[in-house]
């Protein structure tokens, strides 16, 4: 441009007393626009190092049954290698091969037929049946809200959930894609928390992946013993769950529930109802949900009257010849009275009000969680 001189910038930096720095810009000559001021916020070295040491926030991983993740990778790799061994052995020899062949592919048929094509067969079953058994906001409001409260709490995607008119208590999940099915028996034999625990329990089991693992358990009950020895290769991998795993991931569930629910009498009741309706053994005793709100109120402690001696001894005895069943009870219980769970339970509410989330946002609607 001719006969214009682009003057020379000028910065002035002029010290802040809460560690910020000011720069101004300016031109000459004057006619220019006026001065703007930017400012840059220098951070605070001994909070930026503070924020760098800070352990990590509280998890709902961090509070799981330290032994079971173990547990369900060394039944896991036994299966494997109870399989494939001889899948190899075989394949190493001409006169064998065919017989490698087979069983890899019965193993194969197994996995498939149980993992991916039964999920769907029954999804697709409850579909057909039409939408008056789904839960939705408008027949089941409370249900509804359970499962997308209890979805954000532990960070899944809400599954599709369904209500059966069935005689005989269940809350099962299955998947993938998840969803849950429980029946009419289940609701009219436990109080609305008590439902809602078994629901959490299911969204538990998505959150540590153990929807496949305990649909296998399921699908391998309900199929007729002779149809069972076809199908051994998945029959193999749900001993070895039963025998190392299952009990520790049900303890983990039982974990999970409480840390959300934080009162573990309601955990046991909704427990011991579910096992009373579906366990022979427990249904011999002759057990009804009363029962069982006697026996947690009384929380082992024996009156005077008649009534409340029957009841402690017939369900003391009922649970007494469930071993796995008290365990759960045991644990469940010990947990609950140890400082590591409150201390979880304070991090856990610090976690959620760094994230902006409100603690008692779930008790408005009267829900478990």
């Amino acid at each position: 441009m001719d006969g214009w001189r682009v003057p020379p910038r000028r910065y002035h930096l002029i010290s802040h007393p809460h560690r910020q720095a000011h720069i101004y810009y300016s031109k000459t000559p004057p006619l220019l626009p006026t001065p703007m001021p930017v400012t840059v916020t220098i951070e605070d070295r001994e909070k930026k190092a503070a924020k760098k040491d800070a352990p990590p926030p509280a998890q709902l991983d961090d509070y799981v049954h330290p032994n079971e993740k173990g547990e369900g990778t060394k039944a896991l790799l036994l299966w494997l290698l109870l399989i494939f061994i001889p899948i190899i052995g075989f394949a190493f020899a001409e006169a064998t091969r065919n017989i490698s062949i087979g069983l890899f592919v019965w193993w194969l048929i197994s996995c498939v037929s149980y993992f991916f094509v039964g999920p769907r067969l029954v999804m697709r079953r409850l579909r057909v049946m039409g939408n008056d058994i789904r839960v939705t906001a408008k027949n089941q409001p409370r249900l509804k809200a359970v499962l997308a409260k209890g979805s954000g709490v532990f960070g899944v995607d809400e599954p599709e959930a369904y209500l059966l008119a069935e005689g005989i208590s269940q809350v099962r999940i299955f998947g993938p894609p998840s969803f849950i099915i429980l029946t009419q028996a289940a609701v009219d034999l436990m109080q609305p928390a008590e439902v809602d625990v078994h629901l959490l329990r299911m969204l538990a089991y998505s959150r540590q992946n153990h929807v496949r693992r305990f649909m296998l358990l399921k699908f391998l009950q309900d199929t007729p013993a002779p149809v069972r020895f076809l199908v051994w290769p998945v029959g193999l991998y749900a001993f070895l769950l039963r025998l190392w795993w299952t009990d520790l991931a049900d303890m983990t569930a039982d974990r999970l529930v409480l840390l959300l629910v934080k009162n573990h009498k309601l955990i046991q009741t909704a427990m011991i109802k579910q096992h009373a309706a579906t366990d022979p053994l427990m249904g011999e005793h002759d057990i009804s949900s009363q029962d069982v709100d006697n026996y947690i109120e009384q929380a082992g402690l024996i009156g005077l009257k008649g009534s409340e001696i029957s009841t402690q001894y017939k369900l003391g005895q009922a649970i007494h010849e469930n071993p796995f069943l008290e365990a759960r009870l045991q644990e469940l219980v010990a947990w609950a009275k140890s400082p590591e769970f409150e201390e979880a339970v304070k991090k856990l509410a610090e976690a959620r009000a760094a994230k902006g989330a409100a603690p008692a946002a779930a008790a408005a609607t009267g829900s478990a969680i």
